[in-house]
């Protein structure tokens, strides 16, 4: 690997080491943020604007969704999977004088992806170790300026309602066969808004949230990665950004030689994106996903390598995907950057069972 980059955030006195490291990357530091490591697991956003138009009752509510999937994570080497199941209690905006529900969808998913990348910014976060809390500072206009430049251009007020939904959205979080939510809290928390004309009088003045508690958690004990920001927010279908991501938190030895393998079913059942009636269409789906990855220099190329069927009928495919040159380079400079923190932290990080709770 070539010389490595180090974009390094200028620090201030209010900082801490984990937060300096988790806004420390090696590269071109607007192409990069970071991927974290249970939170992106939940399938938050894969109920469709027009699966909601259809689940809506005659008074526009939605049930709570519920959706099973299993999170793998490795330790001391060892792969764990957990059985879980994630309820989302929908948000109940006020249109013109009707309350009407949604679940967070591809809108939301980009502006979180965006606020997050606005917390890797020192200027506009703040992370407190020590009570799990991290902090972001934005406003709309910073929003709407990097989707515009990210070419998923959304207007204010499309903002604003992304934003509503993702602090009125509640997201409880089952884990094997507790009956307890092992966390529970929406996606924004403590959003305090700007309106128009306190904007006009003072436009330094910003909107603060508070971020998950499962992104506080991954900032304290380095269990995320960094990724091509800029490679995701130009992939327009959502399988695509899914996948992107997970090879990107997963495919930790991306080479030539080593190909990635991924079951058609397993990728449905933790995405939550694959629901359409048939499975061809389905499959049509993930391939297309698979094809503009290839296009986006992620993946060098990708084959069906076993399929099984019971009759005409497939019951599962596997895939082999091939890495793009591009993303080997990514994912090694991932690891050095997650060997340069542990090192800085003398050593790797605890391993801890326990998930905070949602306030």
């Amino acid at each position: 690997m070539s010389q490595k980059t180090v974009t390094k955030q200028p620090a201030t006195t209010t900082q801490n080491l984990q937060y300096d490291l988790f806004t420390t990357f090696f590269g071109d530091v607007a192409d990069l943020s970071n991927t974290i490591e249970l939170w992106d697991a939940i399938p938050k956003y894969a109920v469709s604007p027009r699966t909601q138009n259809a689940l809506r009752s005659p008074d526009s509510r939605l049930p709570v969704h519920e959706y099973s999937f299993v999170y793998a994570t490795r330790r001391n080497g060892q792969r764990i999977e957990h059985a879980c199941r994630v309820a989302i209690q929908p948000a109940a905006i006020k249109i013109d004088d009707t309350y009407i529900d949604y679940y967070p969808s591809a809108n939301e998913e980009l502006i979180e992806e965006v606020i997050r990348k606005i917390f890797a910014d020192q200027q506009c976060g703040v992370h407190d170790p020590k009570n799990a809390e991290s902090w972001v500072r934005f406003s709309v206009q910073m929003i709407r300026k990097e989707l515009k430049l990210r070419s998923k251009t959304r207007n204010l007020d499309e903002i604003k309602r992304s934003i509503d939904i993702l602090s009125r959205t509640h997201i409880s979080l089952y884990l094997d066969d507790n009956q307890d939510p092992v966390y529970s809290a929406p996606i924004l928390s403590d959003v305090t808004r700007v309106n128009r004309q306190k904007y006009l009088t003072d436009t330094s003045i910003t909107w603060v949230a508070r971020l998950p508690a499962l992104i506080s958690k991954s900032v304290n004990e380095l269990t995320y990665r960094q990724f091509n920001y800029g490679v995701l927010m130009s992939l327009s279908s959502q399988i695509a950004r899914w996948l992107h991501k997970r090879l990107s938190h997963n495919y930790t030895n991306a080479s030539f030689m080593d190909p990635y393998e991924i079951l058609f079913s397993s990728i449905q059942r933790d995405s939550g994106f694959l629901a359409y009636a048939r499975t061809n269409d389905n499959l049509q789906a993930l391939e297309t996903a698979l094809v503009e990855l290839q296009s986006n220099r992620v993946l060098q190329s990708w084959k069906r390598v076993d399929e099984r069927k019971a009759g005409r009928k497939i019951l599962d495919i596997k895939y082999r995907l091939h890495a793009h040159s591009d993303f080997i380079g990514d994912v090694k400079a991932a690891n050095a950057r997650l060997r340069d923190s542990r090192t800085t932290l003398s050593g790797p990080p605890p391993v801890h069972n326990s998930l905070p709770s949602g306030r």
